[in-house]
């Protein structure tokens, strides 16, 4: 919910619907691979082992979240705070 409110406050009109859909293709395009990973891991590992390996990687995941600029923002940056790129600066 905050991630959509914020790129829709950042994102220029024009991309919006770039930037939802690879957005979406992000998040949920991992989806099938963990799946499959998960079914390989638990056929090498076992299923407690499987759970173990998964519950380590998802506590550490929280590491980019933490070490990010983000964690201190208080407001949203407005537009004009936000640099633009050499093709949408011309």
């Amino acid at each position: 919910m905050a991630q959509s409110s914020f790129q829709q406050a950042l994102t220029p009109d024009h991309l919006l619907g770039r930037i939802s859909a690879t957005a979406r293709f992000v998040s949920w395009g991992g989806i099938p691979l963990g799946g499959l990973l998960g079914g390989a891991a638990g056929s090498a590992f076992g299923p407690a082992a499987t759970l173990w390996i998964g519950a380590a990687g998802m506590t550490v995941s929280v590491v980019p979240s933490l070490l990010s600029p983000l964690r201190g923002m208080r407001d949203l940056p407005t537009p004009e705070d936000v640099e633009l790129a050499p093709a949408e600066a011309g």
